[in-house]
């Protein structure tokens, strides 16, 4: 997915930006090889276990995917019940289509806020410069 999806979507929607790339701590995002290529494709521009900056792994300020994106998704996608693998793709990719961009937006602004303010921090504690 990475090579085939992920890595050219960031590209087009980001273009020559400093955009970075967040993994999470899932055992198969730790794989050598996924690193190797995130190195390799997204130098010094990925966070993420053992990547060019780590992270706290469950931060609910930092992965808005898993706190708001997952969620609301399974919610659409298991009311059909899907039987097939082919089903299940089908209806994550039908409920992705159905957010409205105005909505991703508002998910992910705090998060591009508060790694804003890392960044400004120097990775170190910012929580209280308000």
């Amino acid at each position: 997915m990475l090579r085939s999806s992920i890595l050219s979507a960031i590209r087009a929607l980001y273009e020559n930006s400093d955009g970075f790339y967040q993994q999470d701590r899932a055992p198969p995002h730790y794989h050598r090889d996924v690193r190797a290529f995130l190195n390799e494709n997204l130098q010094g521009h990925w966070i993420g276990q053992r990547g060019t900056f780590e992270f706290p792994p469950c931060s609910p300020d930092f992965t808005p995917l898993d706190f708001y994106l997952w969620g609301t998704l399974k919610d659409v996608v298991y009311r059909k019940k899907p039987a097939r693998l082919w089903d299940l793709r089908a209806e994550i990719r039908a409920a992705c289509a159905t957010i409205p961009i105005h909505t991703l937006t508002k998910v992910a602004q705090p998060t591009a806020c508060r790694c804003n303010r890392c960044l400004a921090a120097n990775s170190n504690h910012f929580e209280h410069l308000h």
